[in-house]
């Protein structure tokens, strides 16, 4: 360990897999020698640590600006996610009147949460599990009653065949 006229703690590469490998922080190692301001960050070539900002909106309007945030390509923030799903619907075949009220109150309720972003990053995740031959599940918990999920190749289980209440997953 290595601490500059600034009182910052640099670590060789060594040291903190020794760190790593006997479970130690890396933080109790610095306060432990007296030392403040351990400036791993210097080390791995990143210019300053992360900062935490003080969130002073509600959640609920915390959750709205940030759920219209998205990093995935524009085709996918631009597409009309209602229409892809219908169409995926006739794709497989689903095309009674039970499948498609039931398409239609799940993208409502999705709406309703603000949840429309969530639904094109799942689109373009899966899309590109399917690109890159990733193995994805079957299905796992109450996300399996959801139909919009279940066209989007989240999980395998038709949850109308089951009757399974999409309101488990968006509870």
């Amino acid at each position: 360990m290595i601490t500059n006229e600034y009182g910052q703690v640099t670590f060789s590469e060594q040291e903190i897999l020794d760190m790593l490998y006997a479970d130690q922080s890396i933080d109790d190692c610095v306060s432990a020698n007296k030392q403040v301001g351990a400036d791993l960050f210097t080390y791995f070539g990143i210019p300053q640590h992360p900062t935490h900002s003080i969130i002073s909106q509600p959640p609920i309007d915390y959750h709205h600006t940030k759920s219209s945030i998205w990093a995935m390509p524009l085709e996918y923030k631009n597409m009309d996610i209602e229409k892809y799903l219908a169409e995926t619907l006739v794709e497989k075949g689903l095309t009674t009147e039970t499948y498609m009220q039931r398409l239609l109150d799940e993208l409502e309720e999705f709406e309703t949460r603000n949840m429309i972003n969530v639904l094109k990053f799942l689109c373009y995740l899966m899309d590109t599990c399917k690109q890159e031959n990733i193995v994805t599940g079957i299905g796992r918990g109450s996300s399996v009653s959801s139909l919009v999920l279940h066209l989007l190749d989240v999980h395998k289980i038709d949850p109308v065949k089951y009757n399974l209440n999409y309101k488990e997953f968006l509870r």
